[in-house]
């Protein structure tokens, strides 16, 4: 399906501005849920890698806490430094 990149940024610009309203609380909230998950990915793959002896391993779970992040729509710092722009 084609979207035309008009509808993109519009789209774009709509979220930009509802993660802007947000309430500090919910922003840290957000934040330290993103931590959390990021810390356990880590921790997942540095096992994956021990118990395998294949750091291949390790680097293809490790991503699975970005997918978390994504899925649950959760922010990391990096993302809120566009806003400020």
């Amino acid at each position: 399906m084609y979207v035309p990149p008009a509808e993109v940024v519009q789209q774009a610009m709509q979220l930009g501005e509802k993660k802007a309203a947000l309430p500090v609380k919910d922003m840290l909230m957000r934040g330290f849920l993103s931590a959390s998950l990021l810390g356990y990915a880590t921790a997942l793959a540095l096992y994956a890698t021990a118990t395998t002896q294949s750091p291949l391993v390790g680097a293809l779970v490790f991503p699975v806490g970005f997918v978390m992040l994504s899925l649950l729509g959760l922010e990391l710092v990096t993302g809120n430094f566009a806003i400020l722009l």
